[in-house]
């Protein structure tokens, strides 16, 4: 019996919070962008509120988040075998790369 009440306790709650939370199609932005950048705090609440009602959205973000370390793992490996850091370029290595570009195809930066 209890199992059963708070079973549908759970699900009342979930149902409450479902129309009230943004829907999947608005939050997904906010779960990719979660990888790279901090959230806010009203941003990181409402997230979690919605993972909490959303199975979706769980196993959209468990995909996003196995992809960016799949990444960084394929990074780590690049950069191990070559010896070649993918760190931002010089300032003298975009200007070379913009005078090639701009000599070769006459774009202008």
């Amino acid at each position: 019996m209890d199992q059963t009440l708070s079973a549908k306790l759970k699900w009342q709650l979930i149902l409450f919070l479902a129309r009230r939370l943004p829907d999947c199609k608005t939050l997904t932005p906010t779960l990719g962008e979660s990888i790279d950048r901090k959230l806010s705090f009203r941003e990181r609440i409402i997230t979690r509120l919605h993972l909490f009602t959303c199975e979706a959205c769980q196993r959209y973000l468990e995909q996003v988040q196995f992809l960016h370390e799949a990444l960084r793992n394929h990074e780590r490996m690049i950069e191990t075998a070559t010896g070649f850091s993918s760190a931002a370029l010089s300032t003298e290595a975009k200007e070379r790369i913009k005078k090639a570009l701009s000599s070769t195809f006459g774009l202008a930066f």
